[in-house]
């Protein structure tokens, strides 16, 4: 493991979190990049070697929280705060060090109830995870 690296991270985000969507201390520390388009958040992060697993890839762990985070993150954008309900996640293929995308859309916008899915992409641009949840709306 980069130890500097890590550390880096760590005071990085010790010095610009906020406790706010985009700027809490694990999207500082991950170093997640957000941005929106039409009804879906889009999460870029450099996948870094402190963040893996014992076998060298990326943790399952991590990857459920990026795919977590965009859609909470989509659902405070265009509809509020909301919270997880459930979230079903399926691990396609391995994930290394290089730039991540994640991708966030809506599946049906209830009154309460929101669902959603995201697509997470490796190193490579390939479909590596994909989840699906179900939120509500916590207002």
């Amino acid at each position: 493991m980069d130890k500097l690296q890590a550390k880096e991270s760590f005071y990085h985000a010790l010095e610009n979190e906020k406790l706010e969507f985009e700027n809490f201390f694990l999207a500082k520390l991950f170093g997640l990049s957000f941005s929106y388009e039409e009804e879906s958040c889009v999460i870029n992060f450099e996948s870094k070697n402190f963040m893996f697993n014992p076998q060298g890839s990326l943790h399952g762990g991590m990857i459920a929280f990026v795919l977590d985070v965009s859609m909470g993150h989509l659902c405070e954008k265009f509809l509020g705060t909301a919270v997880t309900l459930e979230m079903k996640t399926q691990f396609l293929r391995p994930v290394m060090e290089g730039m991540i995308r994640c991708e966030s859309s809506f599946i049906k916008k209830g009154s309460k109830i929101i669902a959603l899915s995201s697509e997470l992409y490796n190193e490579n641009g390939k479909l590596a995870a994909t989840a699906t949840s179900t939120w509500v709306k916590a207002k």
